[in-house]
């Protein structure tokens, strides 16, 4: 009884922590999608004839290419959200299936799981990715861990990128 109150806790705390990470991924793609629009729209208010073609390809994919990574993190992050009450019963199955991968750190008074730890991310990756069908929730959740980051990065490093281009693109048409 006391067990199912605390995993029940556990994951609702998990799925308000990745709530947040959601909203605050959600508003990082806007804001990449409102910076890739108006340098997109720049550079077509620039360039002409093949000039636009090539820019077409090339700014489409510098202007759309960080909103489309914060939206696949965003999506991430829900999802792993929407599944994050089945996370804790997921890790102990996981650690009995698959000894050696993770270590699993049990009050010895209660026989709870108060933490956990990875040997190798790519090792833990690995070892899920082949029963990401038994366990979708703790799959969802280390696909996000491992990729979730570095979208975010690419999203925020794209959209300052797309806007410092943009930002010379505006100069230099309105100096022309």
């Amino acid at each position: 009884m006391e067990s199912e109150i605390v995993a029940a806790r556990a994951g609702n705390g998990l799925q308000a922590m990745l709530r947040s990470l959601g909203r605050v991924a959600a508003r990082l793609s806007s804001f990449a999608l409102f910076v890739g629009i108006a340098t997109f729209a720049t550079g077509m208010w620039l360039f002409e004839g093949t000039g636009r073609d090539k820019w077409i390809v090339i700014g489409g994919v510098i202007s759309f290419g960080p909103p489309l990574a914060a939206t696949i993190a965003t999506y991430r992050v829900r999802r792993t959200a929407d599944l994050a009450p089945q996370v804790v019963s997921e890790v102990r199955t996981f650690d009995d299936v698959a000894k050696g991968v993770l270590d699993v750190l049990i009050d010895g008074d209660s026989g709870q799981v108060t933490g956990l730890r990875a040997r190798g991310l790519g090792t833990l990756r690995s070892e899920v990715y082949e029963r990401r069908r038994e366990f979708p929730a703790l799959w969802s959740g280390v696909k996000a861990i491992t990729t979730v980051p570095k979208l975010l990065a690419w999203a925020t490093i794209g959209a300052l990128v797309a806007g410092a281009l943009g930002t010379v693109l505006l100069v230099g048409g309105l100096i022309d």
